[in-house]
């Protein structure tokens, strides 16, 4: 029996067919030459394909990945993408270093952008000057504010001295010879700017003793005047 539709009626295998006449679906009409005007519907038989070391037949359909659709078709196949989005990247100034990411529990994976707040720079933070040593000697604490309104309040504090003070008796002669080094004053000038210990001590604040040893440097002293010092560091 024969299909026949608007088209006509189909021929089934191993029947005579020719161009006015089609085939039943999955059939061909085979010519035995070139020059021939009729032919034989035969079954279309084509290559298999092999992947990855997987044979599938011709016309079947087979994944390569959770992402990737392919299909069989006479010895080679065809691949299409089952995530499009991933081949459309975002553009314009809204989406910032785009770049695909894998999303837990899915297989297709999304871009994702920087917004454009991490692209502005930190807001520079501006200090108070540091206050002066409170102290005309002996150790102190020196505090500064941040006082940018875009950043982050708060108070920075650390440790100060201008000179050691000094001690009486068998103290003071060892206190000065310890802190002190013999300077060489200028003629004319009865004040040092500045003197250093003459060997690495740890500094001590209160009940607290640094783990580290110093040679501090602070003011130096007079002769016969009292000096105080213009400008101070910390």
């Amino acid at each position: 029996d024969w299909e026949c539709s608007d088209e006509g009626c189909r021929r089934e295998e191993g029947e005579p067919c020719d161009s006015n006449t089609l085939c039943d679906h999955g059939l061909s009409c085979q010519y035995n030459s070139a020059l021939a005007e009729t032919g034989i519907c035969k079954e279309v038989k084509g290559l298999a394909c092999t992947v990855y070391n997987h044979t599938y037949g011709n016309g079947d359909t087979f994944m390569l990945d959770c992402r990737t659709q392919c299909t069989c078709q006479d010895g080679r196949y065809a691949c299409a993408s089952l995530c499009p989005k991933e081949n459309i990247s975002p553009l314009g100034i809204s989406c910032r270093h785009p770049r695909l990411v894998d999303i837990p529990g899915q297989c297709c994976r999304e871009w994702m952008c920087d917004s454009h707040s991490a692209e502005l720079p930190p807001p520079e933070c501006r200090y108070s000057p540091w206050t002066a040593c409170p102290d005309e000697c002996g150790a102190g604490l020196s505090r500064r504010q941040q006082s940018s309104p875009q950043c982050a309040q708060y108070n920075e504090t650390r440790l100060c001295q201008l000179r050691p003070c000094p001690e009486p008796g068998l103290l003071q002669h060892l206190q000065t010879s310890y802190y002190h080094t013999t300077h060489r004053l200028r003629k004319g000038h009865e004040c040092k700017a500045t003197r250093r210990a003459n060997r690495a001590v740890r500094l001590r604040f209160a009940s607290c003793l640094s783990v580290k040893r110093y040679r501090p440097k602070w003011c130096g002293d007079c002769v016969s005047l009292v000096c105080i010092p213009e400008l101070s560091t910390t």
